[in-house]
């Protein structure tokens, strides 16, 4: 996996002069595959390049049997073109990444864009590696076929949008009791907590620093705040443990009930996230974290209003398995270039797909393997985390977690 990370550009490069190539549009030019290196180093490349043209090969296959799968399944209905579908003016990074790779295949596939789509797929195998790709791909292939969503959006009470002066904002917010309303804000903050992932976090300072400031609590029964704990000299109750965090300000997340006994931790910001667990509550910090700049007085910022975006998004959001995978990765895209209110109804969107307890798994999973390690751990975690997803979304939620896996801040599938 790392070879192949290293080895992206040069993938892509290769890419763009075998595109024509391979769907048949033009003849091979002998000389383009030639290493231009030393002598000495001339075997090295000749094998790296073969192993690019391999992947070529393999993902040019694999975009003809979806074309194939997918013939007469989807009606896009759309005027966007090519390079519109594939660019759709957001750039995800980790998560969000593959999570909006994996959604987009299908879409641009079905849209004859066979020459983009296996270019996302050599990227996906860049970051998830050949097998995985295939395999999340054919998941999405079997979901859309189904024609299946756990709740049809027409039916649902959620957040539409409306555009006043230029502007997104949301309408009518989605109906959830008090509990499930705190779930999916516990959904956000590991929405926000992954978006923040490989970002510097030493800009927290004191209760009110130049990031952000903290104000109240915000209590999640049936969580646990997964993280760092700050070093503690005895065992506090929830009171004290409550102070302690406020003291640190916003580099405290919250504090965590230790199992079902009276005492609680203080967990850290960087890496945390909360996960579900039947035996256990948290209290989580309310703080704004990030750019001051994000909606200031209540009005929405010039950049959150983004049309290219918004058009792949009025494609892809009716399709089965598609819309959810899409909705998850542009709330993390989103949260992370600071559009929050953006990033929210996207969340909202897929907790209507999947449920609050669900989403909250599968973002506070794979947060918290990425917080604590942003090389492989984070890449496992991207994998556990869309294998969760997808085995939700196929098995009508009936998948077991194992529960000390969540607690440990990874996913285990059975």
């Amino acid at each position: 996996m790392a070879k192949w990370g290293s080895k992206l550009k040069l993938l892509l490069l290769i890419h763009l002069s075998l595109s024509e190539v391979v769907f048949g549009r033009a003849p091979l030019p002998q000389s383009s595959l030639r290493p231009s290196v030393s002598s000495k180093n001339s075997q090295t490349e000749q094998v790296e390049t073969q192993v690019v043209k391999d992947g070529l090969r393999a993902a040019h296959q694999l975009v003809l049997n979806l074309s194939a799968s997918l013939q007469g399944q989807l009606d896009l209905q759309s005027n966007a073109s090519c390079a519109e579908l594939a660019n759709g003016g957001r750039r995800g990074k980790g998560f969000s990444q593959e999570l909006l790779g994996l959604a987009m295949v299908p879409v641009l596939v079905s849209a004859g864009c066979l020459s983009e789509a296996q270019a996302l797929v050599m990227q996906l195998y860049a970051v998830l590696g050949q097998n995985d790709t295939c395999e999340f791909l054919q998941d999405v292939l079997v979901l859309i076929k189904r024609g299946k969503e756990p709740l049809l959006r027409e039916s649902a009470h959620i957040v539409h949008h409306t555009f006043t002066g230029g502007f997104q904002t949301p309408s009518s917010p989605l109906m959830l009791n008090s509990e499930s309303q705190r779930h999916l804000q516990a959904v956000i903050f590991n929405i926000h907590q992954l978006a923040d992932v490989g970002e510097r976090v030493d800009g927290y300072k004191g209760k009110v620093g130049p990031m952000g400031k903290c104000k109240g609590w915000m209590r999640v029964k049936g969580t646990r705040l997964l993280g760092q704990a700050a070093e503690q000299s005895r065992p506090l109750r929830i009171g004290e443990a409550q102070q302690a965090c406020q003291s640190l300000g916003i580099q405290c997340a919250g504090v965590t009930q230790e199992g079902d006994s009276e005492y609680y931790q203080v967990i850290l910001r960087p890496g945390s996230s909360i996960v579900p667990s039947s035996n256990s509550e948290s209290w989580i910090q309310k703080c704004k974290v990030g750019s001051v700049r994000w909606r200031r007085n209540g009005v929405p910022q010039h950049h959150c209003v983004n049309e290219k975006e918004e058009q792949v998004y009025m494609v892809v959001e009716w399709i089965p398995a598609v819309s959810t995978l899409y909705n998850l990765g542009t709330a993390v895209y989103y949260a992370s270039v600071n559009c929050y209110e953006t990033a929210k109804e996207r969340a909202i969107f897929s907790t209507v797909d999947l449920g609050t307890d669900a989403l909250m798994a599968v973002t506070g999973g794979t947060a918290g393997v990425a917080g604590y390690a942003l090389g492989a751990g984070l890449k496992t975690g991207v994998k556990a985390g869309i294998k969760y997803l997808l085995n939700n979304m196929k098995e009508d939620g009936d998948l077991l977690m194992n529960q000390n896996s969540l607690e440990d801040g990874t996913i285990t599938v059975q």
